[in-house]
């Protein structure tokens, strides 16, 4: 199964990756499939880029009315068919990670495929590609990964491991929208 890897060691939020994301895609002003959360560690903030983890059990494919997430059987990456999507924003409360993205504008949400067009022509997924500093990497593997997996923290067993600032903890992952642990700035304010 794949998934992504980062380092909140070197992050420092230039957000190249939640940007090229967005070019990549072609999405409306405002939604954004990659966000950049900022944590408040003992000695100021951490950043950590994170999309969506490409679940082994995906509530947003659960949760959907419309059948419009699917699960690649090969990779592993949870797809939507954003043609099916009705705008009802079940996978976006469904997901632990608040994921999905919803657009005001066309009543409908999107979520991170992994760049798989990209990857099917040899190419890696736009975020990795920008990172001005190599802290995304999207591995085929999740084994091979680097840092701390936080697979066993969440009911979603998701695919995501992180090199944790020096003033982390990974346990703060397991609620990651308690706001007593992290402040996304993402959405709206961002």
């Amino acid at each position: 199964m794949a998934g992504f890897s980062v380092n909140s060691e070197r992050c420092y939020a230039c957000k190249t990756c939640s940007i090229g994301c967005a070019n990549e895609k072609m999405l409306p002003a405002g939604v954004l499939l990659r966000r950049v959360r900022t944590f408040d560690t003992a000695t100021g903030i951490a950043m950590v880029s994170m999309a969506c983890n490409h679940c082994d059990e995906p509530a947003c494919l659960a949760v959907c009315p419309q059948s419009c997430y699917t699960k690649d059987e090969a990779t592993g990456l949870v797809i939507q068919n954003h043609d099916l999507c009705i705008g009802c924003k079940s996978c976006i409360q469904a997901c632990p990670f608040h994921a999905p993205a919803f657009c005001e504008e066309e009543t409908k949400t999107y979520k991170c495929d992994g760049c798989v067009d990209r990857q099917s022509i040899g190419e890696l997924p736009r975020c990795q590609a920008n990172c001005p500093s190599g802290n995304i990497t999207y591995v085929e593997d999740v084994a091979s990964m680097t840092g701390e997996s936080i697979k066993d923290l969440v009911d979603t067993k998701p695919n995501f491991s992180v090199v944790l600032d020096k003033d982390m903890d990974i346990s703060q992952f397991a609620n990651i929208d308690d706001p007593a642990a992290c402040m996304d700035r993402g959405g709206e304010d961002y």
